[in-house]
């Protein structure tokens, strides 16, 4: 059985309160998931006597790519530098119509902060709506009071960390709000050193050697108002393709040797990218192993692009693994696609191996 933060009910799905909160359910004939909106749970099983599902009948996570161009051009960005136009709100809502029975959750992505599209708001509201849970990660760049205020309908909001000084105010203006924030931590070999100080508990971003100033004030970082770091592994994609960042094996041993039993007094989190390898060198206790996955591209969740590609992963080639939406349905892409089919094919032979080998 996986417990995790993601949903489903039958052929048709339903939203019931119980003890005030908003719990989504779906149900067919092999598996059954339950989502609970307000805190992001998420429980998976098989039922009839069935295993648990190795492929869902559609994602329960889709990753929509709403922005098409970004301002910030960093080097190891996996998106690269390409500017295309944001995705129309009008597209954004034939894909929530089309999934909204299956899907718990959404990602906004693409490439830029999706708190900057200009529909940002509509497209939050339109999720909510449609019992959807929108989250999204941005860098804090020119973060408004009104992108605070409508990131209070959103699950969760990851500030990646840039060690910029916008990106620590995006943080507290968000925490400061009551809204669950993450930090985001790309886990290279160049962030090693702070990322095993952060797994021994240490609050690297309290400290003098860390610590930022703005407007000539010290600027920290409550971390006791924080949910979560999530580290994401560096993938050698986009712009990072001839990018020299890869952690050494030394270094994922490392990770993989804490980041099943932390230190921190704070929560920690990685993305499947990164379980793939620390689950090769961890040791997850039962619970852990209940709770975590591998790659779970084409399998539970997929990548839709601003001009509505759709890839089993953000990470993917779009000329090798997209397929254009156009008149197709998103269950027919999902289900028969050669793409779709072959990525988890790749999976059901090597749950732990990455299909584009980054």
């Amino acid at each position: 059985m996986k417990s995790k933060k993601s949903q489903k009910k039958s052929p048709k799905s339903q939203s019931s309160k119980r003890s005030k909160q908003q719990v989504k359910v779906f149900r067919n004939q092999d598996y059954e998931i339950i989502f609970n909106l307000d805190t992001g749970f998420e429980l998976l099983q098989g039922i009839n006597g069935k295993p648990d599902p190795f492929a869902l009948d559609l994602p329960s996570l889709l990753d929509i790519g709403i922005m098409g161009r970004c301002h910030n051009k960093c080097e190891f960005c996996y998106q690269g530098h390409e500017k295309k136009k944001h995705m129309r709100f009008d597209n954004f809502k034939r894909i929530v119509d089309e999934v909204k029975t299956h899907t718990n959750q959404i990602a906004l992505g693409g490439r830029g902060d999706p708190n900057h599209h200009p529909r940002f708001k509509d497209i939050v509201e339109y999720s909510r709506k449609n019992f959807v849970v929108p989250n999204y990660t941005t860098s804090g760049f020119k973060m408004k009071p009104e992108h605070v205020e409508i990131s209070k309908m959103c699950g969760a909001v990851a500030v990646s960390d840039y060690e910029r000084s916008f990106s620590y105010e995006a943080m507290e203006a968000l925490y400061n709000n009551g809204i669950k924030t993450n930090i985001h931590m790309i886990f290279d070999r160049i962030n090693y050193d702070k990322t095993i100080k952060i797994l021994y508990g240490n609050n690297v971003w309290k400290s003098k050697q860390n610590a930022r100033f703005f407007n000539g004030e010290e600027q920290l970082i409550d971390i006791n108002k924080i949910n979560a770091v999530i580290f994401l592994l560096f993938k050698r994609a986009g712009a990072a393709v001839d990018v020299k960042r890869t952690p050494t094996p030394y270094q994922i041993k490392a990770f993989s040797s804490l980041v099943f039993n932390p230190k921190s007094n704070f929560k920690i989190g990685m993305d499947s990218c990164l379980v793939n390898h620390a689950i090769k060198h961890g040791n997850p206790h039962e619970m852990q192993r209940l709770t975590i996955d591998t790659c779970e591209a084409a399998r539970m969740s997929a990548y839709i692009s601003p001009d509505m590609i759709m890839m089993p992963c953000s990470f993917a080639d779009e000329k090798k693994w997209g397929v254009p939406i156009g008149k197709k349905s998103i269950r027919k892409i999902w289900n028969e696609s050669k793409p779709f089919k072959k990525f988890r094919e790749m999976l059901k032979k090597n749950p732990n191996c990455c299909p584009l080998n980054l």
